[in-house]
């Protein structure tokens, strides 16, 4: 993945208004804990659309009961501003990691609404979107996906520059529904719901959240745009 990544930063055509980010982000989620670093672009066109792809990779990953291990994720998609200050955003994640005792790999889709403007003087976005879990299934290995929903709030604020990179923050909140591992054998997954002494065996809903945090800087400066919203 980050080879993808690495390839379209440098097949894309840089536009006048290009942003790139590189920095660290952490987080805390769904009782699992991950560090690492992050790379993304943002490439707006045509005045009202934007295309974004962001990597982030984790060599510090830990799982509850699972271990530890590494993770990567990459997120296509982008924003369409309706009007100066609202918009629509979405974008698509491809989301694996490596732990001790299991290889996972899950895909998600992001959609909802998007607005930007000045907070305090400082340029700022905020996002509201749906988040669903796609191409559910069960692995070779017999693990089931989660079947996440949820929603996940986020905002981004570039709080100045020096010399000529800018300094950015991001932060993104999540809630959401998730059902607990079960046996493929009797929980439905292949039609059948009763157990070995003919008892049910349904997945179980489970709810949780967290929240992911990252530090970035912006390049290159855009001089004279730097507190403009974007």
């Amino acid at each position: 993945m980050k080879k993808l990544l690495l390839l379209l930063l440098f097949a894309l055509p840089v536009h006048a208004q290009t942003r790139i980010q590189a920095g660290i982000a952490g987080a805390q989620s769904f009782s699992n804990s991950s560090v690492g670093v992050s790379l993304g672009i943002e490439v707006p066109f045509a005045k009202h659309f934007e295309f974004d792809l962001q990597d982030t990779f984790s060599p510090i990953e830990s799982h509850v009961s699972l271990g530890g291990g590494r993770a990567n994720i990459i997120n296509a998609g982008g924003r369409v501003w309706l009007t100066e200050h609202w918009g629509l955003v979405g974008s698509a994640e491809d989301s694996m990691y490596d732990v001790t005792k299991v290889t996972k790999d899950a895909d998600y889709g992001f959609g909802g609404i998007s607005y930007r403007g000045l907070v305090g003087g400082m340029p700022a976005r905020f996002s509201l979107q749906y988040v669903g879990q796609f191409n559910n299934g069960i692995t070779p290995s017999g693990l089931e996906s989660s079947h996440l929903q949820g929603l996940d709030f986020g905002v981004t604020m570039r709080y100045g520059c020096l010399g000529k990179v800018c300094v950015r923050q991001s932060e993104n909140f999540q809630f959401g529904r998730v059902l607990e591992q079960g046996n493929p054998q009797c929980d439905g997954t292949y039609g059948i719901t009763g157990g070995p002494n003919g008892g049910p065996c349904y997945r179980t809903l489970a709810f949780g959240g967290g929240v992911k945090v990252s530090v970035t800087l912006e390049f290159p400066r855009h001089v004279g745009h730097e507190y403009d919203v974007f």
